[in-house]
């Protein structure tokens, strides 16, 4: 596998048990700048579009060899959940998104870890903090679309983040081996 995808709700636990690893390096796209930059609404489907663009680009890149092995802090799974999420997409076109997304291939060489875990309540972080109080349904179209990718081929697994040491080297071993 090229590229690992870590996924997950907030407050999940995807950053800090990313912090943890060494072996491999990690990249994560500067959302919240782009969106701030472009003075995109929260409920615009531009975002969505503007997601998935760079979500193709990157596992374009990945299917013509340019990448190396790495991790990745949220994908076009965050994407399709928070498209939902914000009101930028209807489930449905989430859900198409995703099987064309297979359909091209661009799955191939790709891991999923879907990270499930529920941390207390952090500190100020982004401007989407509000939306931690609808944690439950974040969760279920985390699930959702995993299982739809999961029936579709797609390597996807899930990976209990118990918010202690024995998950990070848990999950230190899960992509030791990946």
């Amino acid at each position: 596998m090229s590229l690992i995808i870590v996924e997950g709700a907030r407050s999940s636990g995807k950053t800090y048990l990313l912090s943890q690893q060494t072996s491999l390096p990690v990249y994560k796209f500067d959302f919240n700048s782009s969106f701030a930059e472009w003075n995109f609404k929260r409920d615009s489907p531009n975002v969505h579009w503007f997601g998935l663009g760079k979500e193709v680009m990157l596992h374009e890149l990945n299917q013509d060899g340019f990448l190396p092995k790495m991790l990745v802090d949220r994908g076009v799974l965050t994407n399709s959940v928070w498209g939902v999420f914000q009101g930028r997409v209807s489930e449905d076109q989430a859900r198409k998104d995703l099987v064309n997304f297979n359909r091209r291939g661009l799955f191939n060489d790709t891991q999923i870890i879907l990270i499930e875990g529920k941390g207390s309540k952090r500190g100020v972080k982004d401007i989407w903090d509000e939306d931690e109080k609808r944690g439950n349904e974040e969760r279920a179209l985390f699930s959702s679309f995993a299982y739809l990718l999961q029936s579709l081929g797609v390597e996807v697994s899930v990976f209990h983040n118990n918010m202690d040491l024995d998950s990070v080297i848990r999950f230190k071993t899960k992509i030791s081996k990946i």
